[in-house]
């Protein structure tokens, strides 16, 4: 919709490090404000900056400090109640000057940041203390840095490009291998049941959505911001996904195949799932359009980050409830699958809560490839269970409505949902003397 290309169009690429912040400025006051950070490798990195104003309240060649403080030295100068003395705690401060006429940009501040021993993050804010009573307006500031090969990634990225070339490799070829796997199945069986057709569209929208994210990061390898649209989509494929493939689990947890061969009343749910998914996809163009935090290293953090945490919780916990009770209605043998199905699902569910609590602990530039990683290694390990769980003809397969064949001879599914009471009266002559078959199966949806 137009709303929505909208909103695209407003979201600011956050991680990109050829940037342009725009920094209020109060009237009357002492102005300080954070611009963005950069985690700087080893060697010899540079930075430049220039700064503007639109609106021409400010006189031609007016200046404010430039202020880089060592990820060391950041949380104690944030603590610094008066702004205006925080800049005791930078190192090298220069001074950033307007242009000469209005709406021009001023020189660009060269910088550069030298390490030698491990990585660094350098936080960059700008400020006016010198006793000048400014008028109420807004600076732009152009930020630009690159790592001494040439890289604009900042270090905790400086992986990305690899590997999500990596990733998008393995993915093709499990995509790949699950066509092969679903049209065997197709063949033996003359039908694709709905769960497989629904882990097909998941496992295609991440796919795409990975592709998506790469071309971004290729766009980004070369001009520093990348393309936001493409990552703005790309997250909401991901979300979206994320929560269609929560839905099945969920779904075959309350019994759809194993107690019941249709959704039936279950089909209240879908809306239910519906309108999670869409608060996904607005945290995600909320979070998106916020200026970058200087205390948030991963997409994973703030107010996206905790109630991600509050649904996957709240999912997990309906999941738990639901296999419980679909356990207790049958045999022996469903008892025993839906113990093993709990506790691979459990592995997906518990994957993000355990990231989002383990991950601050490691250093700042550690933070992304740690929490990217370990979903990544979940996601992809959720679809591999998934699909064999799906596809091959173990205990979910004869227990479920997939082995109902609709070809000529097919047999009906193993009824692992029956009692024991019930497999005992099926047994006995007498519950065969009436017209009616011992058990009646519906078709498949």
């Amino acid at each position: 919709s137009a709303r929505l290309l909208a909103l695209l169009l407003a979201v600011r690429a956050a991680e990109a490090k050829v940037q342009t912040v725009v920094v209020p400025v109060q009237a009357g006051k002492a102005n300080w404000c954070f611009i963005g950070k950069f985690g700087f490798g080893v060697g010899q990195s540079t930075y430049q900056i220039r700064i503007k104003e639109d609106l021409g309240h400010l006189k031609s060649g007016s200046s404010f400090l430039l202020e880089p403080y060592l990820d060391e030295h950041w949380p104690t100068a944030e603590a610094v109640e008066d702004v205006c003395d925080r800049k005791r705690h930078a190192k090298k401060t220069k001074w950033l000057e307007l242009g000469e006429r209005r709406g021009t940009w001023g020189n660009w501040m060269y910088g550069r940041v030298s390490q030698t021993v491990r990585p660094h993050v350098w936080y960059f804010a700008v400020s006016n203390c010198n006793g000048t009573a400014l008028p109420a307006t807004t600076i732009d500031v152009e930020f630009h840095a690159w790592q001494e090969s040439g890289s604009h990634f900042s270090v905790e990225s400086s992986w990305a490009l690899p590997g999500s070339a990596l990733a998008i490799l393995l993915f093709a070829g499990f995509l790949l291998d699950f066509m092969r796997r679903s049209y065997r199945f197709w063949q033996r069986t003359g039908s694709l049941h709905t769960v497989i057709w629904t882990l097909a569209v998941v496992v295609t929208s991440q796919f795409v959505a990975q592709c998506l994210h790469i071309g971004h990061l290729v766009m980004f390898a070369q001009n520093g911001s990348g393309s936001p649209g493409l990552e703005v989509f790309a997250e909401i494929l991901l979300v979206i996904s994320h929560m269609t493939q929560s839905a099945l689990i969920f779904f075959i947890a309350l019994g759809y195949t194993l107690t019941k061969s249709t959704l039936g009343d279950l089909r209240i749910i879908v809306p239910v799932c519906s309108v999670a998914a869409l608060v996904h996809v607005w945290l995600v163009l909320f979070d998106k359009m916020q200026h970058e935090d200087a205390n948030r290293f991963t997409e994973h953090e703030g107010a996206k980050g905790w109630m991600f945490l509050f649904v996957r919780l709240a999912l997990y916990g309906c999941f738990l409830a639901a296999a419980r009770n679909t356990s207790r209605m049958g045999g022996l043998k469903l008892q025993a699958f839906m113990g093993k199905f709990q506790v691979a699902a459990s592995l997906y569910f518990l994957a993000y809560p355990v990231m989002f609590v383990v991950v601050p602990v490691f250093a700042a530039y550690l933070r992304k490839p740690i929490m990217e990683v370990g979903l990544s290694v979940a996601q992809a390990c959720s679809n591999v269970w998934l699909a064999s769980l799906f596809l091959d003809r173990g205990a979910y397969f004869e227990a479920s409505s997939l082995s109902m064949s609709p070809l000529p001879g097919g047999k009906s599914p193993a009824t692992f949902f029956k009692s024991e009471a019930s497999r005992a009266r099926d047994a006995s002559p007498a519950f065969f003397t009436g017209s009616a078959s011992p058990a009646t199966f519906k078709k498949q949806d």
